[in-house]
């Protein structure tokens, strides 16, 4: 296995491509450590490892984004491990692997739909998407739903 800073910045790279956020962005959230994690006990032995080399071997910034939809996103076993890294970095939930996946891949005990934790939730980078709050986690101030979200047009 490789050490730990060197998986963290892989890790943080494929996710830079995955979800469109900056390497600054996603460390931002304060959850890079804990989704590392959350994939290390959702799947089998040695398939995150399989999906960081993966990236490793990717061109450089240029064709990045092509070659991640076409040789992870596109790949039967790595494709629906990267979409739910996505899935995590957004929602801050992990998602059950298909059952087809599983039976051809392997299972993990924790490879269940969960919410990491109170903290991935408020951090989710769907609430940076659409320029609003986590509901029920943030206070907005007396009437903020009367105001049109920043940045939109209404």
């Amino acid at each position: 296995m490789r050490p730990m800073r060197e998986r963290m910045d892989l890790f943080l790279g494929l996710s830079e491509v995955l979800t469109g956020f900056g390497r600054f962005q996603l460390l931002g959230t304060a959850m890079a450590g804990d989704y590392l994690r959350t994939l290390d006990v959702a799947l089998p032995a040695g398939v995150l490892d399989e999906l960081l080399a993966a990236y490793e071997q990717l061109p450089e910034e240029a064709a990045r984004e092509a070659a991640v939809a076409a040789q992870i996103l596109g790949e039967p076993k790595l494709g629906p491990v990267a979409r739910n890294l996505i899935l995590l970095w957004y929602c801050g939930t992990w998602t059950a692997l298909p059952d087809n996946w599983r039976a051809a891949y392997g299972v993990s005990l924790l490879d269940i739909t969960r919410v990491i934790s109170s903290e991935s939730y408020q951090a989710g980078l769907q609430w940076e998407a659409v320029g609003a709050h986590p509901a029920g986690s943030r206070q907005q101030g007396f009437g903020a739903w009367s105001l049109a979200p920043e940045g939109s047009s209404l």
